[in-house]
């Protein structure tokens, strides 16, 4: 309303002045002058309110999908002036999928103290973000006249770790020739029988510090744990370029980021080895349990869908990975022509398929995508046909 007013107010100046030369009228000029005037000082203050500030921002560095995040921003004044009422916002990346973001309430930074103002959103995607820009808005005391102001800031980064999803997919994994130490109740994680001692590191629990190993090397030794389990787990997901379908606020891709992290940490603490394969070693997965979860979270966090290798290729360029009584989970949207042919050849090893319905998550709003869906029912006969397991995974209304 404040831009509607300053607009009048000049529209109004000008046909004041127009009239008083028209009609030779001193106090029409006079009443044009004052407006004028007015607007000018107006203006002035504005462009006055936005200069000479400096910004802090805190906030927490890393929450899950769904979880309130509270931005604070702290305001200096750098000049001895008395300033009307500024409102900042804070620029997040293009990239960053917020819900229920608050506005931030107008503060009057002063020269002697500093000003807090908050605001808070819900973010939707998981990744890594950094951003270093925001605008104070300022206006004059009459509130005729906005003008705004861009800052750059230290940059705030945040972390934005996927929220597991729940899911019932009984994966039946296999260890050696068939028989399920999982299933069998022989698998306990951690703590059933130590296998040695190593030097102590970031994230390790205190409680499995061996402390005779740490007084004698005068250093810190934690135990290492036998997981009693020979299962192994390769966890694979469709990174290919155009297959993550969906709307901003859920997508296949980023449903498979959920139900990996929740099958694969709950596997972990079962006992199993758990291997993202193409994007860690065999090594990595006979880490502490307690541990590996933060180390999957991180994997699934920075994961994204832009492989110009199809799921067929991948799987093909790992397949020597792959050991007799290992189990592969895929997980898939689009329907691959070339991984029954690569599954056949598969000896030994069990494969479970969690299907995505590209068609369930196709967003109405755009053009429909020209992509066969991973869950049409031949393309699950030819899985199948190759001895694979299919699961059809349900739609995920939301991440968070």
């Amino acid at each position: 309303m404040n831009r509607y007013a300053a607009i009048a107010l000049t529209i109004a100046s000008m046909f004041l002045v127009v009239m008083a030369i028209l009609v030779n009228s001193p106090a029409l000029f006079y009443m044009a002058t004052a407006i004028i005037a007015t607007l000018g000082a107006s203006r002035l203050q504005a462009w006055l309110a936005v200069r000479g500030l400096r910004f802090e921002r805190v906030t927490s560095p890393a929450v899950r999908v769904g979880e309130c995040v509270t931005v604070e921003i702290t305001v200096w004044s750098d000049r001895r002036l008395k300033r009307p009422l500024v409102t900042v916002v804070d620029r997040l990346p293009k990239q960053l999928v917020v819900a229920d973001r608050t506005p931030s309430l107008p503060i009057a930074p002063s020269f002697d103290q500093p000003i807090r103002t908050r605001y808070s959103f819900r973010p939707m995607r998981r990744g890594k973000y950094s951003w270093s820009q925001l605008t104070a808005f300022g206006t004059d005391a009459l509130g005729l006249v906005t003008l705004e102001n861009n800052y750059t800031t230290e940059p705030l980064e945040l972390t934005v770790y996927p929220s597991p999803l729940p899911v019932i997919a009984d994966i039946h994994p296999i260890i050696g020739w068939g028989a399920s130490d999982l299933d069998s109740g022989r698998t306990h994680g951690a703590g059933l029988e130590p296998r040695g001692v190593r030097e102590f590191a970031q994230g390790d629990p205190l409680r499995y510090i061996h402390w005779r190993s740490s007084a004698r090397r005068g250093q810190l030794m934690v135990k290492e744990f036998e997981t009693g389990s020979g299962v192994h787990i390769h966890f694979l997901l469709q990174r290919t370029i155009g297959t993550d379908i969906g709307t901003q606020e859920t997508s296949t891709f980023e449903a498979m980021c959920g139900h990996a992290l929740f099958l694969a940490a709950n596997y972990a603490k079962k006992g199993a080895s758990v291997q993202f394969t193409s994007l860690e070693s065999r090594e990595a997965s006979r880490t502490h349990p307690e541990i590996r979860e933060r180390e999957i979270r991180e994997v699934l966090t920075e994961i994204q869908p832009n492989q110009s290798a199809t799921l067929a290729q991948e799987i093909s360029a790992l397949r020597r990975q792959f050991e007799p009584g290992d189990t592969v989970v895929l997980f898939m949207s689009a329907a691959d022509p070339h991984v029954p042919d690569i599954l056949s050849g598969l000896i030994e090893i069990k494969v479970t398929c969690l299907l995505y319905d590209a068609v369930e998550y196709q967003d109405p709003k755009k053009p429909k995508a020209n992509i066969p869906s991973a869950a049409d029912p031949s393309y699950i006969a030819q899985l199948e046909s190759t001895g694979a397991e299919t699961i059809v995974m349900p739609r995920v209304e939301r991440l968070g």
